[in-house]
């Protein structure tokens, strides 16, 4: 194949580049040696230190960041849907579908500046930015103020997971992502299932300062953003060939070489408008995007609305539907956890995504039709427990297709595009008008 390009006289010279970095991938399985005279031993500590490193406050950061754009459920039943007005035709949907338009339109654009500005300084400015956004949220008296709140929370959050996947897959060899960014993924999982009993606790503050409970679940979970993400400032490195305050020169090139021998993009390269345009070309960035569209639509469904269900639908009070909330995510870690082993173990990808994607399917079936309320509480078991290995999965999967800096910036922003079309598809289908069944939703 490379030979017929080759032979072309007028080859795009950005795809000539893609096609020898794809051939040398296609060489990459055969056994190496590294050139950095450390020891196995040494080797471990440094990819240890790495994990140690960037996986925690990344996961962290991201973590609180996705509490902040799906805690709406929570505080919706806390009182918000009566302060605001949401039970008022679609207004509650507006408000789960704006911050994903804007969402989506804002991902490309910041991976770009990242790569210009450097890892630290843009994640941290857009944790301790969307956090700021939550303060303010929580201070809103009219929904018309909370819609545009929201807007400004889609364009703040935009860049972040695609900017922390991009980050995390420049650092690790391909069949060591898998792991990587389920173990990534898993601190959100428990985060956010967590948020539920926490959001429950900051409900009791109800009439403090004259402010009712939903309005310091984001007035308090905002703070806690904007110092965590401020923090994360310390601590954040930047992509390996930068990492001169955090490795040294041996362990330095020892990360750069070891990647150049898996997939031959370790260096960075400037991301133009015209590269840009080039990567878009290709058709796998949006067979991608669509994978995790499906992923994350149930995902954001149960954030969204599963408070609702199990309040309106199965009968249980505020505080206990805040509450079952919680035990799905857990479930939900230890599948993620495994999956992503597995998966880097035996080097696949594809079909692992597709059978917990049907698994996910069948839990949603079973939340929205079983007739007794077991039934469908361990429907959401189903559901949410094989649902969120779906995403790093989908992550994994395209980080293992993709060489060169500037198409990984391209691939992990278009492939959140995806997911935020999710967001909005979810917030569309699942129309405050049937609730609690939202029958049209689970079709």
């Amino acid at each position: 194949m490379a030979k017929v390009f080759e032979s072309r006289p007028h080859q795009d010279p950005l795809a000539e580049k893609e096609i020898n970095e794809i051939n040398h991938i296609d060489r990459a399985e055969e056994a190496y040696t590294y050139e950095s005279g450390l020891t196995p031993e040494q080797e471990r500590k440094i990819i240890r230190r790495v994990d140690i490193r960037l996986l925690p406050i990344l996961g962290m950061m991201y973590s609180i960041s996705l509490v902040d754009r799906t805690n709406l459920g929570l505080a919706l039943v806390a009182g918000m849907s009566k302060d605001l007005g949401l039970a008022v035709g679609s207004r509650y949907t507006i408000l789960v579908m704006i911050f994903f338009v804007a969402y989506i339109l804002f991902e490309i654009p910041s991976n770009m500046v990242l790569s210009r500005v450097g890892a630290a300084n843009w994640l941290s400015f857009l944790g301790v930015s969307f956090g700021t956004i939550l303060i303010g949220m929580g201070f809103t008296k009219h929904w018309g103020t909370m819609a545009l709140c929201r807007a400004l929370l889609g364009i703040t959050e935009a860049g972040f997971l695609p900017g922390c996947t991009y980050l995390i897959t420049c650092w690790y060899k391909r069949y060591e992502v898998g792991k990587r960014l389920s173990a990534f993924w898993i601190l959100s999982i428990l985060t956010t299932g967590f948020a539920a009993i926490f959001a429950y606790v900051l409900t009791l503050l109800k009439g403090t300062a004259g402010l009712n409970g939903w309005s310091w679940i984001f007035i308090i979970e905002g703070l806690i953003t904007v110092v965590v993400c401020a923090g994360g400032w310390f601590l954040v490195v930047d992509f390996p060939t930068k990492a001169d305050n955090f490795l040294k020169p041996e362990e330095k090139a020892f990360i750069i070489e070891r990647i150049n021998a898996d997939r031959g993009d370790a260096e960075e390269e400037k991301v133009t408008f015209r590269v840009v345009l080039h990567h878009l070309k290709d058709w796998k960035l949006y067979f991608w995007a669509t994978n995790l569209m499906a992923s994350t639509l149930p995902g954001y469904a149960y954030s969204y609305f599963l408070p609702i269900i199990l309040r309106d639908g199965m009968g249980y009070t505020t505080q206990q539907a805040q509450l079952l909330s919680a035990p799905p995510y857990i479930f939900a870690a230890f599948v993620t956890l495994g999956s992503g082993w597995l998966g880097d173990k035996y080097h696949v990808r594809g079909p692992l995504i597709a059978v917990h994607q049907a698994i996910t399917a069948t839990g949603m079936l079973v939340t929205a039709f079983a007739k007794s309320n077991g039934a469908r509480y361990f429907g959401t078991f189903l559901g949410m427990g094989f649902l969120q290995y779906c995403i790093p999965g989908v992550l994994a999967f395209q980080a293992n297709n993709i060489t060169r800096h500037s198409k990984r910036a391209v691939a992990t922003a278009t492939c959140m595009m995806g997911g935020g079309v999710g967001g909005i598809i979810a917030g569309v289908a699942f129309k405050s008008n049937e609730s609690p069944g939202y029958r049209t939703g689970v079709w």
